[in-house]
């Protein structure tokens, strides 16, 4: 397992399915995309991306799994810790913010979030 120091929750370890994950170009990307959209225009020290929102949403899951359910099967908790970790991988520049724009032009459909089918689209065609 590989270590990476978070300010934080201190250090968060990952495994290697994990580590081949985050190390692709397109969970890469989340590092560009900030988590407060617009924010920092207001509050210049209000940032915070997407890549480590996404780290910090798989470290407190493990933690949760670890404490809720420490008998549960091994992969069944890789499994939760990795949904964790995709959940934001459908984000577009700016968040939520272009969320409405990218609705109304590519997905008209009222019953699905773009971003969700965004991420949809991107695991499944990793998988």
């Amino acid at each position: 397992m590989r270590e990476l120091r978070d300010p934080v929750h201190g250090f968060i370890y990952r495994t290697r399915q994990q580590e081949k994950v985050i190390d692709t170009p397109v969970f890469q990307r989340l590092r560009r995309i900030k988590q407060l959209a617009l924010a920092s225009l207001v509050y210049p020290g209000a940032l915070h991306t997407r890549f480590e929102h996404s780290l910090g949403v798989m470290y407190l899951v493990k933690r949760l799994v670890e404490k809720l359910i420490p008998n549960e099967n091994p992969g069944d908790k890789l499994l939760l810790e990795m949904a964790a970790l995709l959940h934001d991988l459908g984000h577009g520049p700016f968040s939520h913010v272009s969320e409405i724009v990218l609705e109304k032009t590519f997905y008209p459909g009222p019953w699905m979030r773009i971003s969700r089918t965004i991420s949809c689209g991107i695991v499944t065609t990793a998988v």
